[in-house]
């Protein structure tokens, strides 16, 4: 672009913000289509995101339009002061986004693992079945399987803090699971015994 060709855009501008801050409307599409693909070119260049630059500049012409009343023109170009407003909302965003690291999808890297009601029901129910069952049991018995099923302990840990043998728990461990698959009927819990 020229000197000439600048000049004579600016003057176009002048004018067309002092009728925008007067409230016309066709006065501010003159405004949008004489700028825009620059600023829209500049603004691309700055955050490097062609869809956050239209987000940006959309916002810096509703300022613009909301501020036409305040260029003087005497101090300063038309298209200078549109720039510097594009500019710095081009700044705000930046700073924003660097405040608010991006962050995924929760359903992208998240998998579902909750149960579904039916299931939920399921193992609540053999849940009950079973506490019943242990509650059948012996209690060192019943605390050595729950400790292990529950909890994962190995027969020595839960050896070392019932004071006895590794040996005397997996008994107690065997034993009792093998109590319990003859007490609870069918197979609706073989999976958690």
């Amino acid at each position: 672009m020229t000197k000439l060709e600048f000049d004579a855009l600016n003057e176009r501008l002048c004018e067309a913000l002092g009728k925008c801050a007067a409230g016309d409307k066709t006065a501010f599409k003159t405004v949008y289509e004489l700028t825009a693909p620059k600023l829209l070119n500049l603004l691309t260049h700055q955050l490097k995101d062609p869809e956050a630059a239209r987000d940006v500049m959309q916002k810096a012409f509703v300022s613009i339009w909301s501020n036409a009343g305040k260029f003087d023109p005497s101090k300063g170009k038309a298209f200078t002061w549109m720039l510097v407003i594009m500019r710095n909302r081009g700044l705000d965003y930046l700073r924003k986004r660097a405040r608010a690291p991006e962050t995924e999808e929760i359903e992208h890297s998240i998998p579902d693992t909750s149960h579904q009601p039916e299931q939920a029901a399921e193992i609540s129910a053999a849940g009950r079945l079973v506490s019943r069952h242990l509650a059948k049991l012996p209690s060192h018995v019943a605390q050595s399987i729950s400790l292990n099923v529950v909890y994962g302990m190995s027969s020595t840990e839960i050896g070392t803090a019932l004071d006895v043998s590794p040996n005397t728990v997996k008994g107690w461990i065997r034993r009792g699971l093998k109590q319990m698959r003859a007490d609870i009927p069918g197979n609706s819990v073989s999976a958690f015994i």
